[in-house]
């Protein structure tokens, strides 16, 4: 008979009586119509007797050595595993965690990259330029500007907080007879507070915001106020940046320069805001560098005449008072 372990369990809970009342009238039926399960159950009957007459005998001492370190080593080994289960659930846990920082700076970045493509001025189209000291194609001179530029007189202030004013106060200082710019500017030194009143031409305030631009994380606040008609009162930038500075102040009227600072003044506020600050930064990268080039002349392939006129440029009055003041 091919011994089935399903059936030799249930016999074995028979003859130790450990069924209950309908198992074993449902084993009573069994042996009454099979007589193989009823052969099979003598003999279990007869090999629990014969194991039941065998004298009893004390294990040797090696055996229970043997048993003790079998439970303990699995014991062990369900401890390490339990401790490794621990670790593999902490590990996906943090993975989880990085994954939705990760999400949620990529959606402050797109968030961030629409609303600067909403509000940030639109650049005018490149025109073929030549660099200073080529020699052009045919005789060229300036080309006379607009009059509402030449006309042009931009007026504001450059609030500046720094923890080390000296070291800024001699940098600006530099900077200003770098680029010759001493005539143009005025300082004056109090107490914790250091004022430069610039008027000069776009060309020379660009220039100086260019080299202040690489000492800009040493102010721990930046805010320029844009003195404007147009808005019946001033507009504050809270966290200008050089770049934007220069963008404001190179627009080509005063309205456009009240309109552009009203924007940055909107976009840095909510970068303010939104978690990530660093977003700011980002964007600011896409903004036009403020790095001076050689002043450019119109090229063309016959020669043209214009009217000259002047200096234009200088016309173009730069009027801001830059505060820095020293602070914790």
């Amino acid at each position: 008979m091919k011994v089935d372990p399903e059936i030799d369990e249930l016999l074995n809970c028979f003859i130790d009586g450990e069924l209950t009342t309908r198992e074993q009238a449902e084993v009573q039926r069994l042996l009454a119509h099979d007589a193989k399960i009823e052969q099979r159950l003598q003999q279990l009957q007869k090999c629990k007797m014969l194991v039941g007459s065998l004298p009893a005998a004390e294990a040797p001492v090696e055996m229970a050595e043997q048993v003790k370190a079998s439970l303990e080593r699995r014991t062990l080994l369900g401890e390490q595993s339990l401790v490794f289960a621990e670790r593999s659930g902490a590990r996906h846990l943090l993975v989880r965690k990085v994954l939705a920082a990760a999400a949620m700076i990529g959606l402050v970045a797109v968030l961030a990259t629409t609303i600067y493509t909403i509000v940030a001025p639109q650049e005018a189209p490149p025109v073929p330029v030549a660099m200073e000291g080529q020699t052009p194609p045919g005789e060229i001179e300036a080309v006379e500007s607009r009059s509402g530029a030449m006309e042009m007189e931009f007026h504001g202030r450059l609030e500046l907080k720094t923890s080390d004013l000296i070291a800024v106060d001699a940098f600006i200082n530099r900077t200003i007879k770098d680029n010759s710019l001493s005539g143009a500017i005025s300082p004056a030194r109090q107490q914790e507070k250091s004022v430069y009143s610039l008027s000069c031409s776009r060309e020379g305030l660009n220039l100086l915001l260019a080299d202040l631009g690489g000492i800009w994380e040493k102010f721990d606040s930046a805010t320029l106020f844009v003195e404007t008609e147009v808005f019946g009162r001033p507009v504050v930038v809270d966290a200008v940046t050089a770049m934007q500075v220069a963008e404001i102040v190179n627009q080509e009227s005063l309205q456009r320069c009240a309109e552009v600072a009203k924007d940055f003044a909107l976009l840095n506020n909510i970068a303010q805001r939104l978690p990530g600050r660093e977003i700011l930064a980002a964007i600011d990268d896409r903004s036009r560098s403020l790095i001076t080039l050689p002043k450019p002349v119109l090229t063309g392939n016959q020669k043209t005449t214009v009217k000259p006129t002047g200096h234009a440029e200088d016309k173009q009055k730069m009027h801001l008072n830059i505060v820095v003041v020293g602070g914790e």
